[in-house]
């Protein structure tokens, strides 16, 4: 597990894809680095999402980004690679999601009114690949799966995700093409704007560059 930022308040670190945002990260950043003695989870990425995680290192910073997270002073880029061509260069999508009664590991588009969570998450594409995308996504929101299911929803779905794709098995990977790539925020002690940003994981690169051949091809 790599720590990709460190100070005395707060570390973050570049999660692989395949481990649970739980006790089960902090015991393995402890096993690894055995210097801290205190480590708080302060959000959440998906199991097999890989990228940034920010893990507080005393409770009163933990306190500060639950409270910076839920009032969204925090931004967070995401980088996908989905199915096909987006209509348009950007775009905003609005839709409220809740969880699928008939399975409760899964979301669905459900309204307000049906008991969904307002979801809005803005996209950018990056560059267009082999009947594939390359998306930047900002959620605005934080919901449970969120993004995946918004990009499903429209019919873009990220590639390897067997939840919300028909077709996941086919790109043969551990994970799928989601990557928290970015973050940034400002240092609630030295009030410092900080930014992190990752590099593209193996897994991710190798589906990037193969898709970016097969376009040229």
């Amino acid at each position: 597990m790599d720590i990709i930022y460190e100070d005395e308040y707060f570390i973050a670190v570049n999660k692989e894809s395949g481990i649970e945002v739980d006790n089960n990260l902090i015991n393995i950043i402890k096993k690894e680095y055995t210097q801290f003695d205190n480590l708080y989870l302060v959000h959440r990425i998906d199991k097999f999402t890989s990228g940034i995680v920010i893990i507080a290192r005393d409770e009163e910073t933990k306190i500060y980004f639950e409270e910076s997270f839920k009032n969204k002073t925090i931004n967070k880029v995401y980088h996908a690679i989905v199915q096909g061509y987006l209509k348009k260069e950007n775009g905003t999508i609005d839709i409220s999601i809740g969880a699928d009664k008939k399975n409760p590991n899964r979301r669905i588009p459900l309204s307000v009114k049906e008991g969904g969570e307002t979801a809005i998450t803005y996209y950018k594409v990056l560059k267009k690949l082999n009947e594939h995308t390359l998306l930047e996504l900002k959620p605005i929101t934080g919901r449970t799966h969120q993004i995946r299911v918004h990009l499903s929803y429209i019919g873009h779905p990220i590639i390897g995700d067997k939840i919300y794709s028909k077709n996941a098995d086919i790109y043969k990977m551990k994970g799928f093409a989601l990557i928290a790539k970015e973050i940034n925020f400002v240092n609630p002690i030295t009030k410092k704007n900080i930014k992190i940003s990752i590099k593209y994981n193996k897994e991710f690169l190798i589906r990037l560059k193969l898709l970016e051949k097969t376009k040229k091809d």
